[in-house]
């Protein structure tokens, strides 16, 4: 009869395991950033500043549109949603 892996493995509880006598966690070796400079601003935020920065000197055909969340149609007639948002890209 060949050893099988149930057969060599023996799963001991947890309380039968002692906790290690540091259990405090390792020191950090940074300072972790907030949470809010972690996080890039969407693309769409970083265009439209691009767009006011540059006045008229931004580029006529590069289009910028916003984009249109289920929210947004809540109420509205599944027949109807796809000529609303038909209307509302631009063209």
């Amino acid at each position: 009869m060949r050893p099988s892996l149930p057969r060599l493995v023996r799963v001991l509880p947890r309380s039968a395991i002692a906790p290690p006598e540091h259990s405090h966690p390792p020191p950090k070796i940074y300072d972790e950033l907030p949470r809010s400079s972690r996080m890039s601003p969407p693309l769409l935020e970083v265009l439209l500043k691009e767009k006011e920065l540059a006045g008229s000197d931004y580029p006529p055909n590069i289009r910028i549109e916003t984009t249109v969340s289920k929210r947004t149609f809540t109420g509205v007639k599944r027949d109807l949603v796809a000529p609303l948002k038909a209307i509302l890209k631009e063209r």
